[in-house]
């Protein structure tokens, strides 16, 4: 096999293997060049360090995406995507490919690595798992289409609510910094933040992102982080807070999604559940230490 950097491939040449790799996927993976240059950016991903497979004859193989970033001190690498051409799933390309891409992360000094996978994509996983990931949680996509009956986000409350950028939860104790990659503040370039806080202290946090059409219409928003602080009684109550802030308040938007949420956090899930949110996808996330 013949390993390339994709920055070695013209945009149409890494867009076609890219397209060729999630050929027959279960969701429609299929990118354009300007979908899949955004993607790149919007999720750090670094072509420079992502690699691309061919045979002897020429013939592309496969491919694997990655991106880079430090988290409390260490140096996380995250698979943003493994595709196998057709033509060649089931004869150990992708295990050959995965074991390629772990030697790069070592070369780079990489600490741990993370992805994620559909709960469905059982070959998937089990390769992941064949070269040292380990599922680490469960993660779930919910969505409500359509006008949020927020009733239940109208509890009075005596907490202080305050928005502000996503960097602003980077420094609480409670943060998920290894959550998800998408749910990380720093993928959240464009996003918000809410900070629920009960007697000077942050009690909760949610990471969230509006996004608008180009009449300037708010369209959809979408909820990536929601947590409180694990000590509290009164998880449910600060969650409500954080939702109202988020879901209740201005322009109401055509429709609502959450993205990668915690299977764990069980008290969003009721509360989410309690709104009309219904899964679309569910997530496996899975961390391998180098």
């Amino acid at each position: 096999m013949i390993v390339k950097k994709m920055s070695e491939l013209s945009v149409e040449s890494a867009v076609a293997l890219w397209n060729l790799g999630f050929e027959g996927y279960f969701i429609n993976s299929t990118l354009t060049v300007d979908r899949f240059l955004a993607r790149a950016v919007g999720e750090g991903l670094s072509l420079e360090h992502s690699l691309a497979m061919y045979d002897e004859q020429g013939e592309p193989v496969g491919l694997v995406m990655n991106g880079f970033r430090t988290l409390a001190g260490r140096k996380i690498a995250w698979n943003g995507g493994t595709g196998i051409a057709p033509a060649f799933r089931g004869k150990g390309f992708g295990q050959q490919l995965m074991e390629r891409n772990l030697e790069l992360y070592r070369e780079h000094g990489v600490d741990a690595a993370m992805l994620e996978a559909l709960i469905q994509n059982n070959a998937a996983i089990r390769l992941y798992q064949k070269v040292g990931y380990e599922i680490t949680e469960r993660l779930v996509g919910l969505q409500h289409d359509g006008t949020l009956n927020a009733d239940e986000l109208h509890a009075n409350h005596s907490y202080t609510v305050q928005r502000g950028r996503p960097v602003e939860v980077s420094k609480l104790p409670f943060y998920h910094a290894m959550s998800a990659w998408q749910t990380q503040w720093n993928s959240l370039k464009d996003g918000e933040s809410v900070m629920i806080t009960d007697d000077a202290s942050v009690v909760g946090y949610a990471l969230f992102k509006r996004v608008y059409a180009e009449d300037g219409s708010l369209t959809t928003v979408v909820l990536y982080q929601c947590e409180a602080a694990p000590e509290r009684r009164d998880k449910r109550e600060i969650l409500t807070a954080a939702l109202s802030e988020i879901f209740a308040h201005g322009e109401a938007p055509s429709k609502q999604l959450t993205m990668n949420i915690r299977h764990a956090n069980r008290e969003l899930h009721e509360l989410l559940d309690s709104l009309g949110f219904a899964p679309f996808v569910e997530q496996v996330h899975m961390l391998r230490q180098l």
